[in-house]
């Protein structure tokens, strides 16, 4: 498994580089590389105007700076680490970087945005989760890091993003450390104004209640990443919430796990779980780690 983490120098990033560190066992069972890249801006034309200006040496030493700041979380993960910088404009040269060395996983800090900001302003992680062809796991500065045990909840609807994204975490459920749990999450509509897709398959029988329609829904959408789960032999628990994604995901996410699985996009009842409404609404939200799983 092939893991890059971005960095600046931040505490957010650093917090992804503890987590990354606490999973011993991820490393004894995966052996995976981990590369460390820092990418630095352009500095101003201006400045380049200067007699004598070294550029190269300008940038090692801000590169130096960064390393030797870092050192202690660096050092602390296990097995041979590579360092490498870069620049260029981090939001384009991350995910290139990614897609070109054929990355598994990007690691990455949210960069401690409030949630207003990351609604409307975007930032470095959510122009690579949009740009990345692998899953980018987001961390925020206030992320508490656990070695172990940590409750892991995949939200789905009934597109494939499911299926795919079971397949993920059962391959490399390591990563999320010894004992951890599994839950497949799903979100019905509460208003049967928004009727499920299947609705529309065909007749929907008159004595049917709404909450015989959820409840079908429901079993559509988690069916078949249940079903990966259990070949695999993977403890794993199916989870209905009822209401509106963008509200009902961070509340139970809060509440009840440690780290978020999302897609880029889906297909729901209520198209909801696309880049830009509740993916990007989840990392406003909440303080947890978010793995978003693109749709590619």
């Amino acid at each position: 498994m092939r893991v890059i983490v971005p960095v600046d120098g931040g505490r957010d990033c650093r917090e992804a580089i503890r987590f990354i560190a606490s999973k011993k066992d991820w490393f004894e069972q995966e052996k995976p590389e981990v590369e460390l890249v820092y990418v630095q801006k352009p500095i101003v034309e201006r400045a380049t105007e200067q007699a004598e200006f070294d550029m190269g040496a300008y940038y090692e030493a801000r590169s130096k700076a960064v390393w030797s700041g870092m050192r202690e979380e660096i050092d602390a993960i296990p097995g041979d680490v590579k360092k490498t910088s870069l620049v260029g404009h981090p939001a384009q040269v991350i995910p290139q970087y990614a897609n070109e060395h054929k990355a598994d996983l990007i690691v990455m800090g949210a960069r401690g945005l409030s949630a207003l900001q990351n609604l409307y302003l975007g930032s470095v992680s959510l122009a690579t989760i949009a740009s990345s062809k692998c899953p980018v796991l987001v961390f925020r500065q206030t992320t508490e890091v656990k070695p172990s045990g940590l409750h892991v909840g995949l939200s789905v609807d009934d597109s494939p993003f499911g299926p795919k994204c079971a397949d993920y975490l059962i391959a490399h459920r390591h990563f999320f450390g010894k004992d951890a749990t599994f839950e497949i999450i799903n979100v019905v509509p509460d208003d049967p104004l928004y009727a499920p897709d299947f609705v529309n398959e065909g007749p929907i029988p008159p004595q049917m209640t709404w909450e015989e329609i959820q409840g079908l829904e429901f079993e559509a959408s988690v069916k078949s990443p249940v079903e990966k789960f259990d070949i695999a032999g993977v403890p794993v628990k199916a989870v209905k919430l009822i209401g509106n994604p963008e509200d009902v995901l961070p509340k139970y996410a809060d509440e009840h796990l440690d780290v978020m699985v999302m897609g880029t996009h889906g297909k729901g009842a209520l198209r909801s779980l696309v880049f830009g409404s509740s993916t990007r609404a989840m990392i406003a939200a909440t303080n947890l780690p978010i793995l978003v799983v693109p749709n590619v």
